[in-house]
């Protein structure tokens, strides 16, 4: 009976590191393949104090960039990735019209860029 208690929960620890595995693949895969360049409408605040933006109504929570709530980060400002970038930009409009950056984050995922894009 031991046994098979071991042997359950063991498959299920080797299960759970196989979804949260896949789970981040996809997530990044998905987020490093795509450009955002869009004008932030509204911002919440996650228990663990990140930011998730919106685009309209559209919801666009980061998985390998890091934007917390101490940030100076507002309503208005511009969010902007190249397509497999390393970097992602929060830009304001300056009295002058032109875009300033505001804040550069680095990419933080623990899987490399170049799995994603050549």
């Amino acid at each position: 009976m031991r046994n098979i208690t071991n042997y359950i929960i063991s498959a299920f620890i080797f299960l759970s590191m196989i979804f949260i595995f896949f789970n981040t693949f996809f997530h990044s895969k998905n987020e490093n393949l795509t450009f955002y360049n869009f004008k932030i409408t509204k911002i919440e605040i996650t228990p663990t104090k990140q930011f998730v933006f919106f685009n309209g109504e559209k919801e666009i929570g980061l998985w390998n960039y890091n934007i917390m709530s101490n940030e100076n980060v507002k309503i208005g400002d511009i969010v902007y990735k190249e397509k497999c970038s390393k970097y992602l930009y929060i830009l304001r409009e300056n009295e002058d019209h032109e875009n300033e950056e505001i804040l550069k984050v680095v990419y933080t995922s623990p899987l490399p860029i170049e799995w994603f894009c050549n």
